[in-house]
């Protein structure tokens, strides 16, 4: 991976430091990504006046791209990324559902569920001829050419699986089918995983040959294929028992299809689903996002503790729920109480010099708790 905008030294340190993550090996500190956007000097793009065209004007898309991440700092394991991006539900527009973008308004998009009969719709496919899928491929290829040498073009927020069917059928009926109709539902998640694996399989072939790497919305990078798994709102509904039947075998298959996975874990009422991804020997990682109104995650240790147990690395991103002045301390407790190992911290600050305190506290506070404790085996690395 190459990038004008980031020290030679930084870059290979960062990109050495984010593959070592993956593998268990991370030493000193945590995966630190920290950022902070418009820190330098740089050309404004101006917005097109069409909302809409924020999200499908791809020269704009293009240019205010990199206009934005050359005028970043970075700091710590932080590298250049974009991700293409038309919403949550882009997956189920790709499928036929009509999108209504509202990037400037709320930064998403949401869809109308189309489906009324599941046998009117036995086999789902993504046709060529699309108008969402053929605008992402292009955003994705234009992406991937002007950020030769400068940027990572990230794979896709993909609300797949069991979000897709609820964006398509609407959640409450979906639910109702999970009891009145298991066997359309259990016909259609195969059919989900499969298309989640050609939609893998084809980003891949468009940015992979960039030599930049991998990463997407979540952050993180690793020359191979490293995907967010489990972009699964609709699993906060569900019973434990409901998620393992209908959900379980997906989570499994695309786990062991990519080299580096990240689940997606939203809010309190999916926390029951925890036992079940710890289970899967192929997921590496796990994202806690506590949820609006909720305290940071330093008030979560139990659970990031037992994530860390059952050999899950955790990502966490403090200022969803903290501010910028208790972002410090927040983040100490974090390295004191966690095995920084297997830590991935993320944070956008308001300052350079935010960032590079932030960085100096984080190893300060590791170098402190090297002195006084050693996990087992005497060595400050993580494990397989």
């Amino acid at each position: 991976m190459q990038t004008p905008w980031i020290e030679e030294k930084q870059s290979i340190t960062a990109q050495a430091r984010n593959e070592a993550f993956w593998t268990g090996q991370l030493e000193e500190y945590p995966l630190m990504w920290i950022t902070v956007p418009k820190a330098k000097p740089g050309p404004n793009v101006t917005e097109p006046a069409n909302e809409a065209e924020l999200w499908t004007n791809v020269d704009y898309i293009v240019e205010s791209t990199e206009a934005q991440l050359s005028r970043t700092y970075y700091a710590g394991d932080a590298l250049p990324v974009y991700s293409p991006w038309l919403g949550p539900d882009q997956f189920a527009g790709w499928l036929g559902a009509d999108l209504v973008l509202r990037p400037r308004e709320h930064n998403t998009s949401w869809v109308v569920p189309f489906i009324e009969d599941w046998d009117a719709h036995a086999e789902f496919r993504i046709d060529p001829d699309n108008r969402w899928w053929k605008l992402y491929l292009e955003i994705l290829r234009r992406s991937a050419e002007a950020g030769r040498n400068k940027w990572i073009t990230g794979f896709p927020d993909l609300h797949t699986g069991i979000d897709a069917l609820s964006a398509m059928r609407g959640p409450e009926r979906l639910l109702v089918d999970l009891v009145d109709h298991p066997q359309a539902i259990h016909r259609d998640m195969r059919q989900m995983t499969d298309l989640w694996k050609r939609v893998i399989d084809i980003v891949w072939e468009i940015i992979g040959p960039t030599e930049q790497g991998s990463s997407q919305w979540t952050m993180g990078w690793s020359s191979k294929r490293f995907l967010c798994i489990g972009q699964m709102d609709f699993t906060c509904m569900i019973s434990p028992a409901m998620y393992g039947e209908f959900c379980g075998q997906d989570l499994i298959e695309c786990c062991e299809y990519v080299d580096y996975s990240l689940y997606h874990l939203d809010g309190p009422g999916a926390i029951s689903h925890l036992p079940r991804m710890c289970a899967v020997d192929r997921l590496d990682s796990i994202q806690w996002i506590p949820g609006a109104g909720a305290p940071p995650p330093s008030a979560w240790l139990g659970l990031l503790r037992e994530m860390q147990k059952n050999g899950k690395s955790v990502q966490v991103w403090p200022l969803l729920n903290c501010t910028m002045d208790e972002l410090q301390d927040e983040v100490a407790v974090l390295c004191r109480e966690l095995d920084p190992a297997r830590l991935f911290i993320v944070a956008e600050v308001d300052s350079i010099e935010r960032a590079d305190a932030l960085l100096a506290k984080v190893k300060d506070v590791c170098a402190a708790k090297r002195k006084t404790t050693l996990p087992v085996g005497g060595s400050f690395q993580g494990h397989d």
